[in-house]
């Protein structure tokens, strides 16, 4: 990948002051100002490609070429040279599908790129790349290359497999420092980045780890098996990559080593990898909370997204035609006491949005560290006495306005034991539903929300009709 600010192309510097007079007067301007910039100039159809992108790092022009129609994406890939747009297609949001770029190249120009990029990057491009196009342009790639990325297709793209980077610095149990010394200068020059030296024993079995620290400073003739370190972290090449970016933040690991069944080492995932990742997951997550499908409405066009959301609204629409009968039944304590009509939005509202409180808490600590079952009861209970608490200083404000508007002090009492009682129930809900939900093998930020918030609403209009029926009529 180039440094950041650096020239490409040969013409850049000819042209440089040409197309921006006040680029060298304005160094310390901000970039992204600039590549606003280049973004409205790419867009003229006599624009000088390499001359308007050579010196923006990959991941502007990935801004530039997600901003472009295909016409002028394919003017770029054409005229950049290939070690900056094959990185800058690396940096492109997954969800404008630059794999699809490649379709319209010739497979061997396509080829040309993918041989540029790590085989994580190539495979996740290739992913997006129908597959005789794929066949077409692996082709054109050399066997070894071709072989490593055909393994990592066959990998779940959310599997730590998906993630990984099969390339990694390894030496063995029975080699020296000098000799791990060399290695690791051999290896080096064939991998851009590495955070770890790993070890493995004679069956090629991960075993542990050497740092930077302890190689340099052991003697020539030591063995690697008297200064490794031996508490290794590892994946499995299944394990789910949510999985994998809780493990890497728990430890603080830069990068993760990814093991076969048979413990034998096929790659690693790195932490910019697992960024990607954190943003998936909590996009996932929002989306979810919400009720609605990430594919479809990221990506998809109307017609996916009035699929994805109608199922969740019918559903919306049966729980409030509940919650519509469950007033319906206490139409006589209504006819009696039209007052009550005020407070059937307060008693609900400030329930559903305390167990959304409660509920997002749950779920985030469920998507982070978990609650394994030991902890499950803890966590309710410290919901519910939260609620309580809400309930009793919001419930005793309710009931003093209550007093206040209607001069009765019975009604105040009812809505105070309506609104405590609901808060307290909504801390119990949106903490134990989640909680079920994930033993059942249910997706809490899916579920929850609707149900929780009808449950809340029906709760509060027997609370209240309820008890105003009992104290008052």
């Amino acid at each position: 990948m180039s440094n950041l600010g650096l020239p490409h192309g040969e013409s850049f510097f000819e042209n440089y002051s040409l197309i921006f007079p006040s680029v060298v007067q304005e160094r310390t301007k901000d970039r992204e100002h600039r590549v606003e910039r280049v973004k409205r100039l790419i867009k003229s159809k006599n624009a000088h490609i390499r001359q308007l992108l050579g010196f923006l790092h990959p991941t502007e022009i990935a801004d530039v070429l997600e901003d472009c129609d295909e016409e002028t994406q394919q003017r770029i890939v054409r005229q950049l040279p290939r070690e900056l747009i094959s990185q800058a297609l690396a940096e492109m949001d997954e969800e404008t599908y630059p794999g699809e770029l490649l379709v319209n190249l010739h497979p061997r120009a396509a080829a040309d790129l993918i041989i540029e990029l790590d085989p994580d990057d190539a495979t996740d491009l290739l992913a997006q790349v129908p597959d005789l196009h794929k066949e077409r342009i692996l082709h054109h790639v050399p066997d070894e290359e071709e072989k490593v990325i055909s393994q990592l297709l066959t990998y779940d793209e959310d599997s730590a497999g998906g993630l990984m980077n099969p390339e990694f610095v390894a030496v063995h149990t029975d080699m020296t420092a000098f000799q791990a010394i060399q290695q690791v200068a051999k290896l080096s020059e064939e991998i851009e980045d590495f955070y770890t030296i790993y070890v493995l024993n004679a069956k090629d079995q991960l075993v542990g780890y050497l740092t930077f620290k302890s190689l340099f400073r052991s003697k020539r003739s030591t063995k690697v098996s008297e200064i490794m370190g031996q508490d290794i972290v590892s994946v499995t090449v299944d394990t789910d990559q949510e999985e994998v970016a809780k493990k890497m933040a728990r430890y603080n690991l830069p990068t993760l080593p990814v093991i076969d069944r048979d413990n034998k080492l096929l790659g690693r995932v790195t932490f910019d990898d697992i960024l990607d990742v954190i943003e998936e997951e909590s996009t996932e997550d929002l989306l979810n909370f919400a009720g609605v499908a990430e594919d479809a409405n990221l990506r998809g066009g109307w017609a996916e997204t009035v699929r994805s959301r109608i199922p969740w609204l019918l559903i919306n629409l049966v729980t409030a035609c509940t919650a519509a009968f469950t007033i319906s039944q206490f139409k006589e304590t209504l006819d009696s006491l039209v007052t009550l009509a005020f407070f059937m939005p307060i008693i609900a509202g400030v329930a559903g949005n305390g167990a959304t409180q409660t509920l997002a808490v749950t779920i985030r600590r469920i998507s982070t560290d978990g609650i394994p079952p030991h902890k499950a009861f803890p966590v309710i209970l410290k919901e519910v006495v939260t609620g309580a608490i809400n309930g009793l200083m919001i419930g005793a404000l309710a009931s003093i306005i209550a007093i206040a508007s209607h001069s009765n002090p019975i009604i105040g009492l009812v809505i105070f034991l309506a609104m405590f009682s609901n808060l307290t129930i909504a801390g119990l809900a949106g903490s134990f539903v989640p909680i079920v939900l994930e033993r059942l093998g249910v997706d809490p930020a899916v579920a929850s929300s609707i149900l929780i918030t009808a449950f809340t609403d029906i709760i509060g209009y027997i609370l209240l009709f309820g008890l105003a029926t009992k104290i008052l009529l």
